[in-house]
């Protein structure tokens, strides 16, 4: 894989942004990570996760409402206890304590920097595959190479190299993600338009088929003048471009870092072409909603859940989102068919989408057998069987070929893994 391919498919929010002063991350990492919980009572490994599900299966509460008592008797470290205790009966003989903290995807992100920069982060964090290399940058994390066999890495395939820096590799894949465009069949159905859905191969199509098919679902379905289903739509107050704009960015054949991979650039013809064409959408063809600059996800969700909306960004967790919000009643049967298909690109141009390996990294051990059993623990959360439990309990992606076979009676996951990889 091309350095800028590796680069764009694997970061995510925060991904090459550094948080931290370098000078804080220093005076942290200068009190030693990894010391303290290693006693003559046994050690005690402190796994800080971004990840996360109600139960072991994630699925205990399908079809369960919301009121429903039966809520309360789930958590969401249901399945890290499990998976701790599974561990712990490996060492019979050793006296180790697996201490696992929720983090959100907002104040998570802040309490990781301050943990870090205070000398106190977690023995294995799992969060995005961009926060584990800004660490890693900083010379602060645990490399894996000398602790992962052939076969492993064979099997994590291409998400493997999301974890590389500088020759070594600082993560093991855990959670595969992506994002891809989505189409409402029905709506196309409606239209009359189907035909205009690839079908064959990848679902590959250019920037002329999708802008006719955005024009094409475009309908004013009263006749009373003002448009009532828009062919596209994005939330540009987001601030996670790489999800959400720079897909068309890539199709354009821009890139979006310099040739060393070190500086955001996107500063070429290609690009402003690319921006000019998301431009274009609203102000010209007029098939995405007036006022998008202020679009926000819950805007373009409340269109797409109404059957107001033809096209929009899909990810991996699209297809349970769908299916909870056909059980909670917020979609109606009938308005919804899911369709999954790749970003545009030009002729010529291979089309970029954006792809993310959740994953768990290891702070820096001074002590060689906490070390030693941290790395194991790692290593045993991403086996064949964890992997695969992970990706039926989220809807994600499996990081390993040998667990693919969780989405093998499943066409659409099977459609969005390949495009993944």
């Amino acid at each position: 894989m091309k350095d800028e391919e590796k680069k764009r498919r694997s970061c995510r929010r925060g991904g090459y942004g550094f948080l931290l002063l370098s000078g804080l991350i220093a005076m942290g990492a200068a009190c030693g990570f990894g010391e303290e919980n290693t006693t003559q009572d046994g050690i005690t490994i402190r796994l800080w996760t971004q990840d996360h599900w109600l139960g072991i299966t994630g699925h205990e509460l399908d079809g369960v409402p919301l009121d429903d008592p039966r809520r309360a008797k789930y958590t969401r470290k249901d399945w890290f206890n499990k998976v701790a205790e599974e561990f712990l009966a490996l060492y019979p003989d050793r006296k180790i304590r697996v201490d696992t903290e929720i983090l959100d995807w907002v104040t998570g992100y802040q309490k990781i920097d301050i943990a870090v920069a205070s000398g106190l982060p977690p023995d294995i964090l799992i969060s995005t595959s961009g926060i584990a290399l800004k660490y890693a940058r900083f010379g602060l994390l645990e490399p894996f190479d000398e602790h992962i066999t052939p076969e492993d890495i064979a099997d994590f395939g291409p998400f493997y190299a999301f974890s590389e820096y500088e020759g070594k590799h600082y993560f093991l894949p855990f959670i595969g993600g992506s994002q891809y465009l989505l189409a409402n069949r029905r709506i196309f159905r409606e239209a009359g338009v189907e035909h205009l859905l690839p079908t064959e191969g990848d679902r590959l199509w250019t920037y002329e088929q999708f802008l006719a098919a955005a024009k094409a679902t475009t309908l004013d379905r009263d006749h009373d003048g003002k448009t009532d289903v828009w062919g596209f739509a994005l939330p540009f107050q987001r601030i996670s471009p790489q999800q959400e704009q720079l897909p068309f960015f890539w199709g354009h054949g821009a890139r979006q870092f310099n040739t060393t991979g070190d500086t955001l650039r996107i500063d070429s013809d290609a690009a402003g072409r690319a921006l000019q064409f998301m431009v274009d959408l609203e102000h010209r063809h007029r098939v995405i909603p007036p006022g998008s600059a202020g679009m926000r996800n819950n805007d373009v969700t409340d269109l797409w859940n109404a059957g107001r909306l033809a096209m929009r960004r899909g990810f991996h967790g699209s297809l349970a989102a769908h299916r909870r919000a056909l059980e909670t009643g917020v979609v109606k049967p009938d308005v919804i068919e899911l369709y999954p298909l790749m970003y545009p690109g030009l002729p010529g141009v291979t089309p970029g989408n954006f792809v993310v390996a959740d994953s768990p990294c290891i702070f820096r051990q001074y002590d060689p057998e906490k070390r030693r059993i941290v790395i194991a623990f790692a290593k045993f959360l991403t086996n064949t069987q964890h992997v695969r439990e992970a990706a039926y309990a989220l809807s994600t992606l499996p990081t390993r070929a040998s667990a693919a076979d969780v989405w093998s009676n499943d066409p659409y996951q099977q459609y969005v893994l390949r495009m993944a990889k």
